[in-house]
């Protein structure tokens, strides 16, 4: 007996669209949150100077009855930045916004969004990973030396809490400093009980008492912050190398002569007689600067996770 499948009726058949788009990757941008924020204005150039005054000594003699002291002098150092414009942009048919069942133009433009954001983070964060304070895991002296199991430890970030604290490094307004790590450094530290366990307790409070986006745990004068979009490199036999950054208040600073802007042009144009192409897309002009090398730390290492 000859039985009718679904094969002699392909032709009578459709695919059957899911309703909603599938969710694409999520990524935590933290890095703009903490630095010292300046702004550009329009007409005053490229570049934005950054000044400081030196510490004076402290003084250890005491004084001469009826003799004035030589007197200390003020200096002043400088760093300067010069902002690097950022952009990118995708072009639609007007075929490709009137066919598809989801709409395209909303989702490019959401697709912009999180590229936008996570460009900005990614350029702060290859500015302030060339700071000269770093800590290798596992008394490792380089970066090349690095494998998996040399992971970063409690112990580490404390000895580098301690030498901030040396340094004068001004701490944020929680009266902690923070250190931002990427989840396999995350996971890193969870073996340690006494951090393990504050991550527990404090799970279970209102999440509203968060002060920071990313926010993982306050934990001994340290507010650690979670980001999927940290710069990685290799070590040792091609290990993935972890660069967590352990920073005080005004480690560094975020320039913006341009804030972000989102374009939406078209159809039409002396290039598109027809009206058949629209662009959407963002730009921004930034930079990142290191303020004080003295207030901030790169923590290298390996991760088992």
């Amino acid at each position: 007996m000859a039985d009718t499948t679904t094969a002699q009726l392909q032709h009578d058949l459709q695919t059957y669209f899911a309703k909603k788009v599938l969710r694409g990757a999520e990524f935590q941008t933290v890095l703009d949150q903490f630095g010292h924020k300046e702004t550009l204005p329009e007409a005053s150039s490229k570049t934005i100077q950054f000044t400081r005054y030196s510490d004076l000594d402290i003084v250890t003699n005491p004084l001469t009855e009826g003799q004035a002291p030589a007197g200390s002098q003020l200096t002043t150092s400088a760093i300067n930045a010069v902002v690097d414009q950022y952009g990118d942009f995708v072009t639609l048919t007007d075929l490709a916004k009137l066919t598809p069942k989801h709409s395209s133009v909303q989702n490019a433009l959401k697709k912009l969004s999180e590229q936008s954001s996570k460009s900005y983070d990614r350029a702060i964060n290859k500015v302030i990973i060339a700071g000269t304070a770093v800590r290798y895991a596992n008394s490792k002296t380089a970066r090349n030396l690095l494998a998996d199991a040399d992971k970063l430890t409690w112990a580490d970030v404390r000895k580098e809490v301690s030498r901030l604290r040396t340094a004068g490094a001004p701490t944020f307004k929680d009266g902690n400093y923070v250190l931002v790590v990427d989840p396999a450094v995350e996971q890193d530290l969870m073996d340690d009980e006494a951090f393990r366990q504050t991550v527990y307790r404090q799970a279970s409070k209102e999440k509203s008492n968060e002060l920071y986006k990313g926010e993982l745990v306050s934990f001994a004068g340290v507010t650690v912050v979670r980001s999927n979009n940290l710069i990685t490199d290799k070590g040792a036999s091609n290990a993935k190398v972890h660069i967590s950054l352990l920073f005080g208040e005004d480690a560094y600073g975020n320039t913006d002569l341009q804030h972000l802007k989102v374009y939406k042009e078209g159809p039409g144009g002396v290039s598109d007689p027809l009206h058949q192409k629209m662009t959407l897309g963002w730009k921004f002009a930034a930079k990142a600067a290191i303020l004080n090398n003295n207030f901030m730390c790169r923590l290298e290492s390996g991760s088992l996770y």
